[in-house]
């Protein structure tokens, strides 16, 4: 199949055996349903670290790929890769109807935490180009966060708002919630001398 998703499943309990006759049992339900194509339980611990090790690879993968431009967001689980096709097909048009070059093919790679719908977005726009470039990073932005936001998902997942997402409050609270923030912050920082501007835009 086309675009497979590959899920890393980590399990704890107190008898070993039982639990590997649970989680066997698990993958066959899975298999006999065509719900996957393929899996297997790793035998020892040297295996675990070796899965681990492969889910820890992908920063590094696409580090050597290119400059990486980095989201955290979450969306819908059902919709989990729609969003990275979504960004993958418009930042192609868009970078495509801007050069004379080549045609160019972005990179996007997912992983996350499938479970709660956090998807880490990596994009690799131009493969073999290192230097961040300030207007492209805006357009990869709005192109994420548009994605994201039409699917009611999140564009602040385990890692936060942050203050490079804050002019983005406007379009994921309402003015009454934000109205709210405001009051609140101004309860505990009445001359806005705490980290002013930083997480709620300045008024």
């Amino acid at each position: 199949k086309s675009n497979p998703l590959y899920l890393l499943v980590e399990t704890q309990g107190s008898n070993l055996e039982h639990d590997n006759s649970k989680m066997d049992a698990f993958l066959t339900r899975l298999f006999e349903s065509s719900t996957i194509d393929n899996g297997f339980l790793s035998q020892d611990s040297k295996q675990i670290m070796e899965m681990w090790k492969i889910r820890e690879s992908c920063n590094p993968s696409v580090a050597r790929a290119g400059c990486v431009y980095k989201f955290d967001v979450s969306v819908p689980i059902e919709e989990y890769m729609d969003v990275a096709h979504e960004v993958n097909n418009k930042l192609k048009a868009e970078l495509n109807s801007r050069s004379e070059d080549d045609e160019i093919t972005p990179v996007v790679c997912v992983w996350g935490h499938l479970a709660d719908g956090n998807a880490h977005i990596n994009i690799v726009p131009k493969l073999g180009t290192f230097d961040k470039d300030k207007s492209l990073a805006k357009l990869i932005e709005s192109i994420v966060y548009a994605a994201v936001l039409s699917r009611k998902g999140s564009i602040s997942a385990e890692h936060g708002l942050g203050q490079s997402k804050n002019s983005y409050l406007s379009k994921i609270k309402t003015e009454s919630t934000l109205d709210m923030m405001y009051q609140v912050k101004k309860i505990f920082d009445p001359r806005g001398i705490m980290n002013p501007g930083k997480y709620l835009p300045r008024c």
